[in-house]
């Protein structure tokens, strides 16, 4: 199952790199990781969990999934960031991805921001669950 979680993450990551909202604030190349990179400038975003289930009726096979991205950022909340990564997310319903999978949905699901232990960090938290089909 980690090969259409990841074919999502690189079909987003893609859409994000072509989003001016998002490479404004992320710059170009887009400052988005596998996982936290403590030496990025900031704002930067990191790939976190990704959750699969597995649905559906005779020959149709649904999975969703369930994405985490985290926005780091330093001194102020990463709102901005946040917001522009859900508007993207909610505009990507024509996302491409490789046979055989297509995309039914996807949604930016919640959304919330949280101090880090290092009282100056801030993590912006967004999750996104998809719909595939196969």
């Amino acid at each position: 199952m980690s090969g259409v979680v990841e074919a999502l993450q690189i079909a987003l990551a893609t859409r994000f790199a072509a989003t001016p909202a998002l490479t404004n604030v992320l710059g170009d190349p887009l400052r988005l990781f596998e996982e936290r990179n403590r030496r990025a400038a900031f704002p930067h975003a990191s790939w976190g969990s990704a959750s699969v289930s597995e649905t559906g009726v005779d020959t149709t096979r649904l999975v969703e999934i369930r994405l985490t991205l985290d926005v780091w950022q330093r001194d102020i909340a990463p709102r901005a960031v946040l917001a522009a990564l859900a508007d993207t997310v909610a505009n990507a319903a024509d996302i491409d991805l490789p046979a055989p999978w297509r995309l039914i949905h996807i949604t930016p699901a919640y959304r919330d921001i949280f101090i880090a232990p290092e009282r100056r960090l801030k993590r912006g938290l967004l999750r996104v669950k998809a719909v595939l089909a196969q």
